[in-house]
């Protein structure tokens, strides 16, 4: 955040306007003198003088006093990657302290806002015990309230609505959630179709393709991502469950997921996993099991981000772009340690330690460094 420089602002200003010190001083009802040490630094305007003045020169007070709270995105995501990097190092207040710290220097920078809260919810869970994570969960959640409801910026309002129904469902709050996503507006258009329209009839096929490739990806991601809910439900009918569970595999194969985005195969092969012990098929449950250690222990997916395949090659390269980085929103040592965990610890899988390919399994996964 820059330093207070009202004189270089008002110097530049009245030199633009082709005033003299003297001229400005009267139309503000000051000596000369007085505008004289403004500019040279050795004494700042009344501070009932500040909204007149920024008046005068057509600006903002902030601008006036040379303060801008903001950050670009670019040094936001850097800013989240090593923050994200001490939360896996701990330990977790003194990480919280300092994030606090920053919100407070940053407090009308949106962004940053939104990024902090993001942070807060996607480390919440190493806070120590059930009070402390769900005191973090409400933390972000009233971030993102103001930047939902302070910001101006329509897409990241909608952006925080969302994660603050994501805090409500961790919360154990589903009503919060409802409350905050019935209204939403189902008919909401998207722009990237009509955009991608507009930039081929002005002749730019390569901004409309990478358009229409990031509108049908994240389309995709998003069935991809409902399919372990939506078997869930269909928990007490195993024919349209295994055909949810084939038609998600089939369209990331189809895409290349496993190539692009990896990590979202986790909570596919862990749902399918538990329901086929809920109903006693053991070999079903274990060839899911198999199948998320072969991604877990695979090296050659971390770090985990966005990568570009053989179709959508434009995606990673958009991401750069637009400074938002293309990485995963933890560190890799907390991953790794995550994925081992929720496979060895889950309760749903108590019945398989015993068998000796479970075994083998989760010896692999104890591979995994951590």
């Amino acid at each position: 955040m820059g330093r207070i420089n009202i004189g270089t602002f008002i110097y530049s200003k009245r030199k633009e306007k082709g005033l003299t010190q003297e001229e400005l001083a009267s139309y503000l009802g000051v000596s000369k003198p007085a505008v004289s040490k403004w500019e040279s630094g050795q004494s700042y305007p009344d501070i009932l003088l500040l909204p007149v003045l920024a008046s005068f020169f057509n600006t903002s007070v902030d601008a006036l006093l040379g303060y801008e709270a903001q950050m670009t995105k670019e040094a936001v995501h850097k800013l989240y990657v090593r923050l994200s990097e001490a939360f896996a190092a701990g330990p977790f207040d003194t990480v919280c302290g300092e994030c606090r710290e920053i919100i407070k220097k940053y407090r009308s920078c949106w962004h940053l806002l939104f990024t902090m809260a993001q942070l807060f919810v996607n480390h919440s869970t190493l806070a120590g015990s059930p009070e402390k994570t769900a005191a973090v969960l409400r933390e972000a959640s009233e971030l993102l309230e103001n930047v939902e409801t302070e910001s101006g910026d329509a897409k990241l309002a909608k952006s925080a609505l969302s994660l603050r129904a994501y805090c409500c469902l961790a919360l154990g709050e589903p009503a919060g959630a409802i409350d905050l996503l019935d209204d939403a507006d189902e008919q909401e258009m998207q722009p990237e179709p009509l955009l991608a329209k507009a930039y081929i009839l002005k002749g730019d096929k390569d901004r409309a393709a990478g358009l229409l490739q990031r509108y049908i990806f994240h389309s995709i991601i998003g069935a991809f991502a409902s399919a372990p809910d939506l078997m869930a439900l269909y928990a007490d009918d195993p024919e349209k469950m295994e055909a949810c569970l084939r038609l998600a595999l089939d369209t990331g194969d189809a895409v290349g997921l496993r190539h692009i985005q990896p990590h979202h195969y986790f909570p596919l092969y862990l749902t399918a996993a538990s329901l086929f012990i809920s109903t006693n098929e053991t070999d079903k449950a274990l060839d899911m099991l198999e199948a998320y250690t072969d991604i877990a222990t695979d090296r050659t997916i971390y770090p985990l981000k966005l990568r570009s395949g053989d179709f959508f090659d434009r995606l990673e390269a958009y991401y750069e772009t637009q400074n938002i980085g293309t990485d995963v929103p933890r560190s890799e040592k907390l991953i790794k340690k995550d994925l081992k965990d929720i496979v060895l610890d889950n309760p749903a899988f108590e019945a398989l330690r015993e068998n000796a390919r479970f075994r083998r399994l989760a010896a692999r996964l104890e591979q995994l460094d951590v």
